[in-house]
């Protein structure tokens, strides 16, 4: 019904890419790789590590069914919850695995030649999942709607040109047929069918970086650009900006380096730059500092993340380090995983206990 209330867009996005949606009327098969990652998940440790205690202790959790002591690769781009006690690891080079206690053990759902870039999951259903990559030069959207039993998965979508990857995908929690696919040069696209066909919501003509549905109100979309934030409230058709006060860097520039939300108040935004965090609690219009740790202030900030749990429980990550408030930003406590890992690349929070998460690491 939704589409109904707003034809010309809706209308407009389709004849921008109907090539597009015509060449996805029958969706092919992902391109498949036989054991691909299989001979490049040998590894003592794995790229997958838990704290049950908020950080301070690690164990290595990416022991995957299939073959004896092959773990996941050290290549994770993403870390995503699935219902109750399904996570998902996601790697870069192709592959993609499933966990259903906690990460005691994984069972590999893709294994193909394309490089991965962002992975979506449908809150309502974890056999629904997307998979952005690229394959031949262009960004692709893959879909599973089977959990990828015997790796089948379908490419949904296709870019006309290179040059640009898939940086966001976000399924509607309240209606899961509704998905968004952002790609790095700013174009929204929109779905009301689950990937069968596509819209262009919004062309922000800027690099972006990231994107949130509001975990309130999902017609709320929130992209990150480099320097400054797109607001809609529209389900991304139209776009207010907000400029955050980064501190200005000698040779970058202010970018934005991380951006988060608050899973329990939508209002309350996280952006991370380079040696600090701001956050803002009315939606961007108004911005403060917090007083974090850093060991050097032009490394940026990676991987803010809030509790489920607790709002009150903040993590963010720089290189290696893991920092963590118990306060909401007033003081924190670091952890140093130099020794085991080289950079944290995504981290999870437990949906129920604060002090439960996960990072993934290359």
């Amino acid at each position: 019904m939704k589409v109904l209330l707003i034809p010309l867009t809706i209308l407009i996005g389709i004849l921008i890419i109907a090539g597009i949606i015509l060449s996805n009327s029958s969706p092919i098969t992902i391109p498949s790789l036989n054991s691909g990652n299989t001979n490049n998940n040998r590894s003592s440790d794995g790229a997958v590590l838990k704290s049950t205690d908020g950080g301070r202790s690690f164990e290595a959790k990416s022991r995957v069914n299939e073959g004896s002591n092959i773990n996941l690769s050290k290549n994770i781009v993403k870390l995503q919850n699935g219902s109750n006690n399904t996570i998902f690891a996601l790697t870069r080079t192709g592959g993609l695995f499933k966990t259903d206690n906690w990460g005691e053990n994984w069972n590999p759902i893709l294994d193909s030649s394309i490089t991965s870039t962002i992975l979506g999951v449908s809150p309502k259903n974890v056999n629904e999942a997307y998979v952005g990559a690229i394959s031949e030069k262009r960004a692709r959207i893959y879909r599973t709607t089977d959990g990828g039993k015997d790796n089948k998965w379908q490419e949904i979508y296709t870019e006309p040109k290179s040059g640009t990857e898939f940086v966001s995908i976000q399924v509607n929690p309240s209606n899961d047929s509704i998905v968004y696919a952002l790609l790095s040069n700013g174009v929204l696209l929109k779905s009301f069918n689950k990937g069968s066909d596509w819209v262009l919501a919004r062309d922000l003509k800027s690099t972006v970086i990231d994107m949130a549905l509001d975990p309130q109100n999902p017609e709320i979309v929130i992209i990150s650009g480099v320097t400054r934030l797109y607001i809609s409230q529209d389900g991304g058709f139209n776009f207010e900006e907000s400029t955050p006060k980064l501190r200005p860097q000698a040779v970058t520039g202010s970018q934005i380096t991380s951006f988060a939300i608050n899973p329990n108040n939508g209002q309350e935004i996280y952006i991370g730059g380079s040696g600090e965090i701001i956050r803002s609690r009315d939606r961007g219009k108004t911005w403060e500092n917090l007083r974090i740790l850093t060991p050097n202030s032009s490394l940026a900030v990676r991987n803010i993340s809030i509790a489920p749990a607790d709002s009150n429980v903040i993590y963010y990550t720089i290189g290696s380090v893991l920092y963590t408030s118990s306060s909401r930003g007033e003081s924190w406590n670091t952890s140093d995983l130099s020794s085991t890992v080289k950079n944290i690349t995504t981290l999870l929070i437990d949906r129920e206990k604060s002090d439960i998460l996960y990072i993934g690491t290359n």
